[in-house]
Protein backbone atom coordinates (compact mmCIF):
# COMPACT_ATOMS: atom_id res chain seq x y z
CA UNK A 1 0.00 0.00 0.00
CA UNK A 2 2.94 2.61 0.94
CA UNK A 3 4.31 1.86 -2.51
CA UNK A 4 1.17 2.87 -4.23
CA UNK A 5 0.86 5.52 -2.17
CA UNK A 6 4.17 7.09 -3.32
CA UNK A 7 4.16 6.35 -6.43
CA UNK A 8 0.39 8.53 -6.47
CA UNK A 9 2.43 11.38 -4.74
CA UNK A 10 5.30 11.10 -7.16
CA UNK A 11 2.56 11.51 -10.21
CA UNK A 12 1.32 14.19 -8.17
CA UNK A 13 4.50 16.07 -7.06
CA UNK A 14 5.63 15.54 -10.98
CA UNK A 15 2.62 17.16 -12.43
CA UNK A 16 2.83 20.26 -9.91
CA UNK A 17 6.78 21.41 -11.55
CA UNK A 18 8.23 21.64 -14.05
CA UNK A 19 11.71 19.78 -14.62
CA UNK A 20 14.58 21.87 -15.14
CA UNK A 21 15.21 22.54 -18.96
CA UNK A 22 18.11 21.34 -20.57
CA UNK A 23 18.86 24.25 -22.08
CA UNK A 24 21.74 26.94 -20.25
CA UNK A 25 19.87 29.94 -21.94
CA UNK A 26 16.27 28.72 -20.80
CA UNK A 27 17.60 28.73 -17.45
CA UNK A 28 19.69 31.35 -17.34
CA UNK A 29 16.37 33.94 -18.64
CA UNK A 30 14.55 32.34 -15.65
CA UNK A 31 17.16 33.46 -13.07
CA UNK A 32 15.43 36.34 -10.73
CA UNK A 33 17.54 39.07 -9.36
CA UNK A 34 15.99 40.34 -6.12
CA UNK A 35 16.73 43.72 -4.31
CA UNK A 36 15.86 45.18 -0.97
CA UNK A 37 16.84 48.53 -0.49
CA UNK A 38 15.35 48.96 3.25
CA UNK A 39 17.90 45.57 4.21
CA UNK A 40 20.35 46.56 1.76
CA UNK A 41 20.63 43.27 0.22
CA UNK A 42 19.97 40.87 -3.17
CA UNK A 43 18.67 37.45 -3.48
CA UNK A 44 19.54 36.01 -7.18
CA UNK A 45 17.84 32.34 -7.23
CA UNK A 46 16.65 30.19 -10.13
CA UNK A 47 13.07 28.94 -10.06
CA UNK A 48 12.29 25.91 -8.24
CA UNK A 49 12.26 23.14 -10.50
CA UNK A 50 11.85 18.96 -9.92
CA UNK A 51 15.07 17.36 -10.41
CA UNK A 52 14.56 13.46 -11.75
CA UNK A 53 16.74 10.45 -12.82
CA UNK A 54 14.14 9.08 -14.86
CA UNK A 55 11.27 7.86 -14.22
CA UNK A 56 12.37 4.74 -12.00
CA UNK A 57 13.82 7.76 -9.86
CA UNK A 58 12.81 6.83 -6.20
CA UNK A 59 13.71 10.15 -4.64
CA UNK A 60 12.66 12.82 -7.11
CA UNK A 61 13.23 16.50 -5.08
CA UNK A 62 12.28 20.36 -5.92
CA UNK A 63 15.78 22.21 -6.33
CA UNK A 64 16.52 25.83 -6.29
CA UNK A 65 20.18 27.37 -6.81
CA UNK A 66 19.77 31.23 -4.53
CA UNK A 67 22.54 33.26 -3.30
CA UNK A 68 22.29 36.62 -1.20
CA UNK A 69 24.63 39.63 -1.22
CA UNK A 70 24.88 42.22 1.41
CA UNK A 71 26.35 45.52 -0.05
CA UNK A 72 28.22 43.94 -3.07
CA UNK A 73 29.84 40.83 -0.95
CA UNK A 74 28.04 37.33 -1.54
CA UNK A 75 27.20 36.23 1.88
CA UNK A 76 26.50 33.11 0.46
CA UNK A 77 25.47 30.29 -2.64
CA UNK A 78 22.47 27.99 -1.53
CA UNK A 79 21.00 24.57 -2.93
CA UNK A 80 17.65 25.56 -1.55
CA UNK A 81 16.16 22.00 -1.81
CA UNK A 82 12.17 20.02 -0.78
CA UNK A 83 11.68 16.80 -0.75
CA UNK A 84 8.43 15.26 -0.61
CA UNK A 85 7.51 11.80 0.62
CA UNK A 86 4.91 9.20 2.72
CA UNK A 87 7.58 9.01 5.64
CA UNK A 88 9.69 11.23 7.63
CA UNK A 89 13.48 11.46 6.42
CA UNK A 90 14.69 13.12 9.27
CA UNK A 91 17.65 14.79 6.85
CA UNK A 92 20.57 16.16 8.31
CA UNK A 93 23.60 15.40 5.91
CA UNK A 94 24.52 15.51 2.60
CA UNK A 95 27.39 14.13 0.50
CA UNK A 96 28.75 15.22 -2.86
CA UNK A 97 29.66 12.85 -5.53
CA UNK A 98 33.46 13.21 -4.98
CA UNK A 99 32.86 12.86 -0.74
CA UNK A 100 32.83 16.54 -0.14
CA UNK A 101 30.05 16.93 3.17
CA UNK A 102 28.20 20.08 2.39
CA UNK A 103 27.61 22.06 5.50
CA UNK A 104 23.74 21.22 6.02
CA UNK A 105 20.82 23.47 7.07
CA UNK A 106 17.41 22.28 8.17
CA UNK A 107 14.88 25.13 7.04
CA UNK A 108 11.01 23.83 7.15
CA UNK A 109 9.14 20.43 7.80
CA UNK A 110 5.27 20.17 7.16
CA UNK A 111 2.76 17.33 7.15
CA UNK A 112 0.18 17.80 5.13
CA UNK A 113 -3.50 15.57 4.58
CA UNK A 114 -5.46 15.34 1.09
CA UNK A 115 -7.50 13.07 -0.04
CA UNK A 116 -6.57 10.48 2.91
CA UNK A 117 -3.09 10.31 2.02
CA UNK A 118 -0.86 12.09 4.78
CA UNK A 119 2.55 13.35 3.22
CA UNK A 120 5.25 15.17 4.98
CA UNK A 121 7.67 18.15 3.24
CA UNK A 122 11.05 18.19 4.44
CA UNK A 123 13.31 21.45 3.12
CA UNK A 124 17.05 22.04 3.48
CA UNK A 125 19.65 24.16 2.35
CA UNK A 126 23.09 23.04 1.43
CA UNK A 127 25.92 25.43 1.53
CA UNK A 128 27.92 25.56 -1.87
CA UNK A 129 31.57 26.71 -2.33
CA UNK A 130 31.92 29.40 -5.21
CA UNK A 131 34.50 26.70 -5.92
CA UNK A 132 32.62 23.99 -5.60
CA UNK A 133 29.52 25.50 -7.75
CA UNK A 134 32.32 25.53 -10.68
CA UNK A 135 33.21 21.89 -10.25
CA UNK A 136 29.17 21.22 -10.49
CA UNK A 137 29.09 23.25 -13.57
CA UNK A 138 31.34 20.97 -15.57
CA UNK A 139 29.05 17.74 -14.95
CA UNK A 140 25.59 16.41 -13.83
CA UNK A 141 26.30 15.79 -10.33
CA UNK A 142 24.66 13.71 -7.60
CA UNK A 143 24.18 14.31 -3.81
CA UNK A 144 23.31 11.72 -1.44
CA UNK A 145 21.16 13.23 1.55
CA UNK A 146 20.87 11.07 5.04
CA UNK A 147 18.45 11.27 7.42
CA UNK A 148 17.40 9.01 10.64
CA UNK A 149 14.32 7.11 8.88
CA UNK A 150 15.44 7.45 4.97
CA UNK A 151 18.36 8.62 2.39
CA UNK A 152 18.43 9.40 -1.33
CA UNK A 153 20.31 10.34 -4.01
CA UNK A 154 18.98 13.50 -6.27
CA UNK A 155 20.73 15.20 -9.39
CA UNK A 156 21.99 18.76 -9.82
CA UNK A 157 22.01 18.96 -13.98
CA UNK A 158 25.40 20.87 -15.12
CA UNK A 159 22.62 23.27 -17.25
CA UNK A 160 21.68 24.56 -14.08
CA UNK A 161 24.65 24.91 -12.00
CA UNK A 162 26.33 26.54 -15.12
CA UNK A 163 23.36 29.18 -15.67
CA UNK A 164 23.94 30.12 -11.84
CA UNK A 165 27.12 30.50 -12.16
CA UNK A 166 27.16 32.34 -14.80
CA UNK A 167 24.31 34.96 -13.31
CA UNK A 168 26.53 35.33 -10.90
CA UNK A 169 29.24 36.35 -12.20
CA UNK A 170 27.15 38.64 -14.36
CA UNK A 171 26.23 40.57 -11.54
CA UNK A 172 29.61 40.43 -9.62
CA UNK A 173 30.97 42.14 -12.60
CA UNK A 174 27.92 44.33 -13.04
CA UNK A 175 27.63 43.19 -16.99
CA UNK A 176 23.85 42.51 -16.69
Amino acid sequence: MKIILAALFTITLCACSSTIPTNQEDISNQVIVERDDFKQQTWIRTPLYLSRQGFTDTFPVQLSFRSLYKGDKRAFIQLYVSSSNVDWGFYHSANGQDGYSFEFDEIDNEVSANTGMVTTEEVFGLIVPYTYLEKMASTDWKIKVYGKRNEGVFQVPASLSKAFLEKLNCYEQKTC
